[in-house]
């Protein structure tokens, strides 16, 4: 079952409540009655089309509308998907990261394997945030100048200095090396490791990495699938401006 504009937004979080993080990312807020899906957006100035094709791909794994979002303003997907690097820097790498500490403070717990997997944690979490501020430093600025290019139809000076300065292509390769990185850690707690008696909270953790990589993968399809074939096609436009 796709999820429509007519609908109630909040019969949709009933149908499926992993969307909850998704819808709010778009800016919209718990709270909002009876109001329909097509309502809610308006309300929060949230493009009606990009919402339906995104929670539908969420919500259903087997969707995914690659060349309608493709038709969606590349400013727009960029200020998704910077909500969701909000999302994984201020929310969920930090809930992470409190639950190893909390195991780690239990007294009766094998300290070596707690420190262990502490340690690859913070690894992952730098490595993951420093990809994370390229996009945003280098990359993301990068697709908006590229777009501001092609609805012109020429080059300023400032816009030569950006496009001169990166290729979409050359961050194509980064995304499977962080994604490897997590399936690795989740890997040593369940395969190799002696779990600790707090079992409950071990297995807490295991399962919050399941969801941060699910997260993960949808985001990283956005990109990939999405907003990359989209700036390249938009690369070519504009060598033939040069």
């Amino acid at each position: 079952m796709h999820i429509k504009k007519e609908m109630k937004l909040a019969d949709v979080i009933q149908l499926n409540y992993m969307l909850i993080p998704v819808i709010h990312r778009f800016g919209i807020n718990l709270g909002f009655g009876d109001k329909t899906v097509a309502a809610v957006c308006e309300e929060n100035e949230v493009d009606l089309n990009f919402f339906l094709q995104l929670v539908n791909a969420y919500h259903d794994k087997d969707y995914f509308p690659k060349e309608e979002l493709q038709s969606i303003p590349s400013k727009d997907i960029v200020t998704y998907l910077k909500m969701t690097h909000s999302s994984y820097l201020n929310e969920k790498l930090s809930e992470i990261e409190d639950l190893i500490e909390a195991l780690q403070h239990t007294e009766t717990e094998d300290e070596k394997y707690i420190l262990l997997i502490r340690n690859f944690y913070e690894g992952y979490k730098n490595e993951l945030t420093e990809h994370i501020m390229h996009e945003e430093e280098v990359v993301f600025p990068y697709v908006l100048t590229v777009e501001e290019i092609c609805k012109a139809g020429v080059i300023s000076e400032k816009n030569q200095k950006i496009y001169d300065s990166f290729s979409i292509l050359k961050y194509q390769d980064a995304h499977d090396d962080v994604e490897e990185k997590l399936m690795d850690l989740k890997t040593i707690m369940i395969k190799y490791l002696t779990p600790p008696l707090n079992t409950n909270l071990y297995h807490k953790i295991i399962q919050d990495l399941f969801k941060l990589e699910e997260d993960l993968n949808y985001h990283s399809r956005i990109e990939d699938k999405v907003l990359t074939p989209k700036v390249i096609l938009m690369e070519k436009s504009i060598k033939n401006l040069l």
